[in-house]
Parts: structure tokens; C-alpha cells; sequence
């Protein structure tokens, strides 16, 4: 009985080596002319049409290079695709290309880094304002709101002043610093022609002091010499940014920059001065009550028809 089972379990590991060494063979003689196995860059998930290319969207995959297409962004580049945005909608297990990204040539396309049910908003700041002009095209900033106002007080008492800070926006995406715009590309140009720019920008900021008309997109240096910072919100809080810009001005709205890894959005309450300096002060409703000044005695007269004047 043993011996019998024995046979059994050698014919059938017999069988199935069998089988693997034909399967292995079948496939080689069918996948001969695809030539090797490569590893290339594909979707993980969708990414729409415009979207910005997120590390969590892209994954690997190995298939045979006759049907790797032209221009796929191979593991060691996939850095380089990341904050990207994609010309067409690219779907899960699609391989990534060139092709499929937006290509500026030298020119920056903006309306093209927006996604779809966005809008592009531009703020005026200053260095207090912008993060001392660090900011750049592809930062995520939140975006704060100084408001001061007045407010009538009951009981006929007058109007009283109020100073109220608020993050109304969170993770903002920023496109543009002046005309420095998210992803552009440099003008492919050689070192005689770049050395000729350069010295002319130095020349250029050395006689207007340090207002240029050079256009900063030309080249791939930072650019710090930009008054305006162009950010991408959804039509909705759009409309809300620029009810403030009316209502309060650019020179309220101030921006902070982000760890470009943090996303959260997290809930904030209004921080009233009071909350800052105490109602122990003379702006809040203090119990505190100030010694009363002395009585003020004036150290010279002047005498006018017999009569003291106090000087």
C-alpha cells in the first residue's frame, strides 16, 4: 500500500514538472519576439485630466519592452513627474509618458496647471505678509486674515474697534509668484547667451534699484523680486478671498508657509485681541481701575489786569 502511494506522488510530481517545463516553454516560444521583462512607471489609480501627479498615484509595473510605449518615465525618473499635471485623464495600470504630461516649451501655461472647478486668484503682499517673498510656485500655504472694524455698543455708547485674526484658508496651492509660474521651463539656451542675460540683469537692477523689466521665466533661477502671489481655490472660496480683498484689502491677508508633506486641514476658531493681551488691559472690559492721576498744578502764572494765569 505504501509503495503504491509512493508511485502515485512521484507520477504526479513527474506530471507537474512536466507541465511547468512545457507552460515555461510555450511562453518563451510565444513571448520570443517581445523581447525582455522591464520595469516602467504606471497609474495606481485615475488621475483626471489637469490633475497635479501625487506619489500615492503612481506605482510600478513589469511587462515585456515591445509594449513598453514611447517615451515612458522609467522607476529611477518617477521623481521627476511628481507635482506634474497631466494633459489627459491617465487611468489605473496606464503607463505614464512624456506624451501625456504638459509640455510648455520654455513657456508657462497656467491655465493648464489649474484643476478642473478651480480658479486661479492673485493677492498683493509684502514682505510681512509673503513669508518674506521665500515663497515658490508649487508651495502650499494657509492664508490669514486681519480684521479690523468698528461695532456700535449698546446703550448708545459708541462705536468700539475690534482686531480679529482668522485662517480662512487652508492648503492652498500656490501657481505663481509674480510671473514665476509652477512648473515652468526654462528657455533652453547656451552659457555665452545665458552669461549675457545675467550681466545685463545685474546692470538692470543696479540702475532702477532693483526693479527690473527682465521677464524671471527665461531663466530657472528663484526669482525674489515679485509683489503678487497668484493661488488656486475653488470657485466658492474664490468668491469668499476676494469679498475680503474689498472688504479689508490685500495689506490684511497675511500668508504662511506649509511643510509641502502636511495636508491636514484642521478646524480653527477667531483669535480676538483680548485673547492676546487679557481683558486685564485698557482695550478689554478690565475690572482693573487705574489709580487716578494727580491734580495738576501748574508751576508759572501769568498775570493779565491783576488776574493769574496759569501757564
Amino acid at each position: 500500500m505504501n509503495r503504491t502511494i509512493l508511485l502515485a506522488v512521484l507520477a504526479l510530481a513527474i506530471a507537474i514538472a512536466l507541465v511547468i517545463g512545457y507552460t515555461s516553454m510555450r511562453q518563451s516560444e510565444i513571448t520570443r519576439g517581445f523581447g525582455e521583462m522591464v520595469e516602467v512607471v504606471v497609474a495606481k489609480e485615475n488621475i483626471p485630466e489637469y490633475g497635479l501627479i501625487r506619489a500615492e498615484q503612481l506605482t510600478t509595473a513589469t511587462i515585456n519592452k515591445k509594449f513598453v510605449q514611447p517615451q515612458t518615465i522609467p522607476p529611477s525618473l518617477m521623481a521627476e513627474v511628481l507635482g506634474r499635471s497631466s494633459y489627459v485623464n491617465i487611468y489605473p495600470g496606464e503607463q505614464i509618458t512624456l506624451t501625456k504630461l504638459i509640455q510648455q516649451e520654455g513657456k508657462p501655461v497656467l491655465d493648464k496647471q489649474l484643476e478642473k472647478e478651480n480658479r486661479a486668484v492673485t493677492i498683493q503682499i509684502s514682505p510681512h505678509t509673503g513669508v518674506g517673498k521665500l515663497i515658490r510656485p508649487g508651495n502650499r500655504v494657509d492664508i490669514m486674515v486681519a480684521a479690523k472694524y468698528e461695532k456700535d455698543q449698546p446703550g448708545g455708547a459708541g462705536p468700539r474697534g475690534y482686531v480679529e485674526v482668522k485662517t480662512v484658508f487652508q492648503n492652498v496651492l500656490v501657481l505663481a509668484t509674480g510671473k514665476a509660474v509652477v512648473h515652468s521651463v526654462p528657455t533652453r539656451v547656451n552659457r555665452a547667451v545665458l552669461s549675457s542675460l545675467e550681466a545685463e540683469f545685474e546692470a538692470q537692477r543696479r540702475k532702477d534699484l532693483y526693479q527690473t523689466g527682465i521677464d524671471p521665466s527665461t531663466t530657472a533661477r528663484p526669482d525674489d523680486n515679485y509683489n503678487t502671489i497668484t493661488v488656486q481655490l475653488p470657485l466658492a472660496e474664490a468668491e469668499k478671498l476676494i469679498l475680503i480683498q474689498n472688504g479689508f484689502g490685500d495689506q490684511a491677508l497675511y500668508l504662511t508657509l506649509r511643510n509641502s508633506a502636511e495636508e491636514t486641514i484642521v478646524p480653527l476658531q477667531t483669535t480676538l485681541l483680548e485673547q492676546v493681551i487679557g481683558k486685564e488691559s485698557a482695550l478689554g472690559d478690565s475690572k482693573v481701575k487705574l489709580p487716578a492721576l494727580p491734580k495738576y498744578e501748574p508751576r508759572f502764572y501769568d498775570y493779565r489786569g491783576g488776574q493769574p494765569y496759569p501757564q
